[in-house]
């Protein structure tokens, strides 16, 4: 059953572009890596409340998603941006959706 990931970044004030420049440094390690690289929203009326940019990935199924965590934890070059987004962030996000089979 397919899996998806939505990350939602509430960035500080004044760190849009520094937060939305981390996130696609992101992408580009885990291409880099040969992991999904998902795609990056962002959102399109600035004065609006809520996340200022979503990162969402699928995933064909739980498997998937469960090697791309542990890849993601082992990765010293993914922790590295990671650690660097946590320092523009008010508050992050993560929701975790799985296909429903009935729809």
């Amino acid at each position: 059953m397919p899996i998806v990931v939505q990350n939602l970044y509430f960035v500080r004030a004044g760190q849009e572009r520094q937060a939305l420049d981390t996130r696609r440094a992101a992408s580009r390690v885990r291409a880099g890596a040969g992991r999904p690289v998902g795609r990056i929203l962002v959102r399109l009326d600035a004065t609006a409340t809520g996340p200022a940019f979503i990162w969402e990935c699928d995933y064909p199924d739980l498997a998937a998603r469960e090697a791309d965590m542990a890849w993601a934890d082992g990765s010293a070059a993914f922790r590295a941006v990671q650690e660097r987004m946590g320092g523009l962030l008010d508050r992050f996000e993560r929701v975790v959706f799985q296909g429903d089979d009935d729809g």
